[in-house]
């Protein structure tokens, strides 16, 4: 099955895991993954860690950045969503849709 949003590191974030959204020739729209939230309910919990450290609880920041395409670092290959963040993820998406 091929992944919808593919993990990159961003150089703007200090190299966190974030996961793109969308991107065009200037710009990509990311995601931060952390496994240190700073407020509870600014981030959605993952149940599962997308990594390879699955030991570790991982979340994803309820916010979406617009940074320049050259602070898009290298792809993380290994990073996988689960089907159910994917899901919670695109819900997030979907309610935070600007009409």
């Amino acid at each position: 099955m091929k992944q919808k949003y593919k993990f990159y590191k961003n150089r703007k974030t200090r190299y966190h895991p974030s996961l793109q959204i969308g991107s065009n020739e200037k710009e990509w729209e990311n995601m931060e993954m952390t496994s240190s939230p700073t407020k509870k309910n600014r981030y959605i919990k993952l149940k599962e860690n997308p990594g390879p450290d699955k030991s570790k609880q991982s979340f994803i920041r309820k916010y979406v950045r617009r940074d320049p395409i050259k602070t898009r670092g290298q792809l993380l290959e290994k990073y996988k969503l689960s089907e159910e963040d994917l899901e919670e993820i695109e819900k997030f998406l979907e309610s935070n849709k600007k009409s």
